[in-house]
């Protein structure tokens, strides 16, 4: 693949190519392959957010057994509509849970009680040995030897397999492991010397979202891999772009994170000149309506893109004015308006400034004489937040919300809350992710009554969402 900027193409192993579109049939297939007739024959389960899922559904239709899959609840559609594709009749789904980790317990109890046999998505012998043949392929493609391979990590059977299975062939290769900032259990493995759950895991990334990797792929992760980096959500969606304009071809984010690390370490000047390398491709199970969201953080870097509040008059053509007195080289990104009661209005504009303009830029802002405020990083600009009028609220609280993308799961919330605070506001855009995120303000008839709400917002109310968190009081009085 040609990239722009790179004075050599790298090679992708492209597992968007196979059956399920994605690299775990593999080792699902040989896990259940290598299971006795007799084991077969009482059945097969397992726990997956779709791909492993999928694997499952194959083996279970051409070795001729059930399979019951457990899947969280938010699991995209296009993956359950696959994995009943795969299967047809001898495959049942069953949604439990919000996560991974609860559809894999309910999995796990299920075999024990009916004693059919479950078959782990990446910490297992078999599963990894299947995985494995991915190198396989690489290593008879006769395009190697490579320097440097990256490989996402989730519960790190792949990796395990591909360092391993690589390394027997090319000692001198360097495999690196990637994953998400936010996700990052086999880093807290190796930080502290085992298999460690983390409270919580970013789920833009899917398919590599695992709370805990597993015994045997952390053994082995630790003694074949060469290091291990963290990428961003936008780095991933900048490398999901970059696939496409290589080689037409967009990846779900977990399978465009070995990308993403290799562009990050290239930037970072880590990579040297002339190195062979190879990124894993490692699937491409993604719901369109999440193809938005993805546009939106790869269009533009983090380092160009800002957001600005804009001080004006309350007076006809005052935004046009300003719209039309911007630097010809900046571009707007996004524009938040919304007219108030005040007499000057605040609207927010992100802009794309291109770094040999940055200076120029800085000048022109210079010239509004204070007019303008950085606020990149604030709330109101994050969640795209409309002024409104302070008077029509009592005493409000606002808190970020994060749920699972499903029906009611929101809704569990505000009825936990409804009896202590009235809806005051309410910020929510779908992005195609399994986790939804909300702003929302809460308004109670007196400071006295905020306090005792607190407990109901911060502590019961999270039976119903993954995450509350409270506005600082400096955002919330930005806002109104």
């Amino acid at each position: 693949m040609d990239l722009e900027g790179e004075r050599q193409p790298i090679w992708v192993k492209r597992e968007d190519l196979g059956p399920v579109k994605a690299y775990k049939w593999r080792g699902a297939f040989n896990g259940m392959a290598c299971l006795s007739e007799e084991e077969r024959e009482r059945g097969v389960v397992a726990a997956s957010a779709g791909n492993h899922a999928q694997g499952i559904a194959i083996g279970a239709r051409v070795l001729g057994c059930e399979a019951t899959i457990f899947m969280p609840k938010p699991t995209p559609a296009v993956k359950r509509k696959a994995v009943s594709s795969h299967g047809g009749p001898r495959v049942a789904i069953k949604l439990v849970g919000d996560s991974f980790s609860e559809a894999q317990e309910a999995a796990i109890a299920y075999a024990k009680e009916t004693g059919a046999t479950f078959i782990p998505p990446y910490d297992s012998i078999d599963v990894m040995g299947g995985q494995g043949t991915l190198a396989d392929e690489i290593f008879t493609s006769g395009e190697g030897p490579f320097d440097r391979v990256y490989v996402a990590i989730g519960g790190g059977g792949l990796a395990s397999a591909v360092a391993t299975w690589l390394k027997s062939s090319w000692p001198g290769v360097r495999v690196i492991g990637v994953e998400g900032v936010d996700q990052a259990s086999m880093s807290a493995a190796f930080k502290n010397g085992g298999p460690t759950s983390l409270d919580y895991v970013d789920l833009f990334c899917d398919g590599t979202a695992v709370t805990k990797v597993g015994e045997l792929t952390y053994e082995i992760c630790r003694s074949q891999l060469d290091e291990i980096i963290t990428v961003t959500n936008q780095e991933v969606s900048s490398a999901i772009k970059a696939h496409w304009d290589g080689i037409r071809v967009i990846p779900e984010p977990s399978g465009a994170m070995s990308l993403a690390g290799y562009l990050q370490q290239r930037r970072n000047g880590l990579v040297p000149d002339g190195d062979k390398v190879l990124t894993i491709l490692c699937g491409a199970n993604m719901d369109f309506a999440k193809v938005a969201d993805i546009s939106a953080q790869a269009g533009i870097s983090s380092e160009r893109k800002r957001a600005w509040r804009f001080v004006i008059r309350e007076e006809r053509g005052s935004l046009v004015s300003l719209l039309t007195d911007l630097p010809d080289e900046v571009s707007i990104v996004d524009l938040q308006y919304g007219r108030s009661a005040q007499e000057a209005q605040t609207p927010i504009l992100s802009l794309d400034v291109p770094e040999e303009d940055e200076i120029a830029f800085e000048a022109w802002l210079a010239k509004r004489k204070g007019e303008a405020t950085d606020v990149t990083d604030e709330v109101e600009a994050r969640y795209r937040v409309i002024p409104f009028s302070r008077p029509l609220f009592k005493t409000p609280l606002f808190v970020e919300v994060e749920f699972p993308e499903r029906a009611g799961a929101l809704l569990g919330f505000m009825k936990e809350v409804s009896p202590v605070a009235s809806l005051c506001y309410f910020n929510y855009r779908f992005s195609g992710e399994r986790i939804g995120r909300a702003l929302v303000g809460l308004d109670f008839e007196s400071c006295e009554a905020r306090e005792a709400g607190r407990e109901v917002v911060f502590s019961s109310s999270r039976k119903q969402v993954r995450a509350v968190k409270e506005v600082t009081l400096r955002e919330a009085e930005a806002l109104i």
